[in-house]
Parts: structure tokens; C-alpha cells; sequence
């Protein structure tokens, strides 16, 4: 079954024509901006290839402390204050420098992150000078969405196909969770006190803690700092721990009343030799916005999953 979309007019709006001939003009002028023009869609491929990454990689009893020497110490307070701390936003909004791993080298695009929370997220990708939208993908509850508009064509695949073909536990609760530093079980959107004690945990250094679950599937763990009660780290392997997705949080800014990550570092693959994103975010703002469901141009080429992947196969 495919999700409907929101579907614009048929004609181009004065500012889709202004755009349109802005990226045209920029395209003769540019060397780089037109190799998107005539094809490649690094903007499109590199939304397509991270998401795919974390789709690929996601592929008990009261919950204690066990130190080097035995001791038992109870960790359902750490638990509570990281969440407690957790960053605390109806809608989110920030600049988005991203650097991600291509065959020949690291590729960085500038663009947005905008997350609407428990609805959507959307992350766009800007043509260099221009700042014109190239790239721009959307994840829902139902549906993840991405739009080349470089080539003017666009995917929408609902989450239960992606799971199905990845066979990954992945849903949208987990997925802003890891935009958003937030501790995660697959289809929550948020923990109870209940669910504290279905997690163990280890004291990995004199001020970390690592909290972790195992499902059918994986195993999850989140790293924890207890001098800033904050989360540092998630993680998620396969029982065989041969792979999976490390998601690192860094530089912690104060944004409204709340703080939040402005450095992630996201690593996938085989432990010993794992694929590296990054995420640098900047002009942080919170509940300023509220965002809707991207409409689809349409004279935009719908593209299946199976386009996709032959796509990928090409970086």
C-alpha cells in the first residue's frame, strides 16, 4: 500500500518558477552546482544514503550498577534524571552542516533539520551560494519521504515496506529519538517508570553509565554521563555485535529553556571499520515554528524503492 501525499496545484508557484530559473542561471555559471543539474543529485543520494545507513544498521531484572569490585549500586535514579533531562521542544529548527561517506571521499552539503514532535521530521539539503532547496527529505509516523528537486521526482515509501525489506525493528519513535538525545525502546514514544527496570546497567567509567536493553533483534545501550546527567551516546548492535549504529552527542548548547546537541557523530557498519557521518548544527531555535506535510509538485516522477537502491548502488 502506498501512503498519499499532500499534492500541490498544477501549476508552479511564482516562487517554484523563481527558484527553477535561479538554479538554471547558477547551473551555467557553476561548475559544481551543475553537477546536480545534469543528474548525479549528490543532494538526494547523500538524504537517501543516510537514511538507508541507519535502516541497514538497525538491521531482565531491576536495573543495577556493577562495578569492577562487585559492588551493586541501583540505577533506575541515573535513568531518571537523564530522561529527566532530556532536550524538551514541541517543534525544533537549526542550520545543518552534514558530512557523510562517499566510494571516493567525504561529501558535505549545508542545509536544515526541523523536527514537529511525534509527527515529522525533515531534513533539507541546500545548493552552495544559492541556498536553493536540492534535496529535501521527510519522515512521518506512516511515511518517509524524499523529493530530488534537481530532478524533479520524488519517493514515498511507507515505514511498514522499509521494515519489511530491512528487517529492521526501526519506526518513527526511534528515529527521533536519535535526532533528538533521547533514551528509546522500538514503538515508544516515550518511557514510563516501568519500563526503567527492563534495562541493566554497568558503570563504564567514574562518571559514565551505560544503560542497556536486548530485544529479538538487537541490542540497545545508551551511554550516560553522570556528572552532566545527560545522554552521550547511543547504540544499536546486532546480537553478534559484528555491526551496528553508534550515535555520539557533543558541544551541548542552552536553546530557550532547554539544551540540546549541537555536534553528532554517527557511525554504521562493522565495529572494526564503521562508515562516519556527521552532523553539525548551528542557530538552534525551539518552538517557533509549527511544520505541515511537504506537498509534491505534480509534475514531480514518482520513483519506487527499488529505483532507490539502484541508485545507491552507484555511490
Amino acid at each position: 500500500m502506498r501512503i498519499k501525499v499532500p499534492t500541490a496545484s498544477p501549476q508552479p508557484s511564482p516562487k517554484e518558477r523563481e527558484a527553477e530559473v535561479t538554479v538554471a542561471h547558477a547551473a551555467r555559471c557553476n561548475p559544481f552546482i551543475l553537477s546536480f543539474g545534469e543528474g548525479r543529485g549528490e543532494a538526494v543520494r547523500l538524504l537517501f544514503l543516510l537514511l538507508l545507513l541507519l535502516l541497514a544498521s538497525c538491521k531482565s531484572g531491576k536495573m543495577v550498577l556493577q562495578t569492577e569490585t562487585g559492588a551493586r549500586l541501583t540505577g533506575e535514579e541515573q535513568m531518571e534524571a537523564v530522561i529527566g533531562n532530556t532536550p524538551v521542544f514541541d517543534s525544533f529548527s537549526s542550520r545543518l552542516r552534514m558530512t557523510i561517506p562517499l566510494k571516493k571521499g567525504e561529501y558535505t552539503l549545508n542545509g536544515t533539520l526541523k523536527m514537529q514532535r511525534d509527527q515529522l521530521i525533515q531534513i533539507s539539503l541546500l545548493l552552495p551560494i544559492i541556498r536553493t532547496e536540492a534535496a529535501r527529505i521527510e519522515i512521518s509516523p506512516e511515511y518517509i519521504l524524499v523529493i530530488d528537486r534537481m530532478n524533479k521526482r520524488y519517493a514515498s515509501v511507507p515505514v511498514g515496506e522499509l521494515r519489511e525489506v530491512f528487517h529492521t525493528e526501526v519506526d518513527f519513535p526511534m528515529l527521533q529519538s536519535l535526532f533528538s538525545n533521547t533514551i528509546f525502546l522500538p514503538g515508544k514514544y516515550n518511557l514510563t517508570r516501568k519500563d526503567y527496570s527492563s534495562f541493566s546497567a554497568k558503570l563504564e567509567k567514574d562518571d559514565e553509565v551505560q544503560l542497556s536493553r536486548k530485544s529479538r533483534e538487537f541490542n540497545y545501550s545508551f551511554l550516560t554521563s553522570m556528572q552532566t546527567n545527560r545522554l552521550i551516546g547511543s547504540s544499536i548492535e546486532t546480537h553478534s555485535s559484528q555491526y551496528g549504529l553508534q550515535w555520539k552527542y557533543a558541544n551541548f548548547v542552552a536553546v530557550g529553556e532547554t539544551t540540546f546537541p549541537s555536534e553528532m557523530t554517527i557511525l554504521v557498519g562493522k565495529k572494526k571499520d564503521p562508515s562516519r557521518t556527521t552532523l553539525e548544527l548551528s542557530r538552534l531555535s525551539v518552538d517557533k515554528q509549527t511544520l505541515s506535510p511537504t506537498p509534491i509538485p505534480t509534475r514531480y516522477e514518482e520513483i519506487g524503492l527499488s529505483d532507490i537502491l539502484k541508485m545507491l548502488e552507484k555511490l
